[in-house]
C-alpha cells in the first residue's frame, strides 16, 4: 500500500498542472492497482483501466447483494 501511495504521489506530481487528470485520480481515491500500473504505460490508460476495474468490482458486489437481498425478500414473502 505504501509503495502504491508513493507511485500515485509521483504520478500526481507529474500531472499537477493538468486539473482534469488530477481530478480523475481523485475520483479513483488516488489509488491505482499495481498490476494496472505495470500493464499500462500512460497515466490516461491507467486511470481508465482503474475506473473500469472499479466498475466491474461494483457490478460483482451489486449482483451479490441482489442475490442476498432477493433470498431474504423471498423468504419473508413465503
Amino acid at each position: 500500500m505504501v509503495e502504491t501511495q508513493g507511485k500515485v504521489s509521483t504520478m500526481m506530481a507529474l500531472v499537477a498542472n493538468d486539473e482534469r487528470l488530477t481530478r480523475a485520480l481523485e475520483l479513483l481515491g488516488n489509488q491505482v492497482d499495481p498490476e494496472i500500473e505495470q500493464t499500462f504505460s500512460s497515466l490516461e490508460e491507467r486511470i481508465l483501466a482503474q475506473a473500469l476495474e472499479n466498475v466491474e468490482r461494483a457490478e460483482r458486489r451489486l449482483r451479490e447483494i441482489q442475490e442476498l437481498v432477493g433470498d431474504i425478500a423471498f423468504a419473508v414473502s413465503h
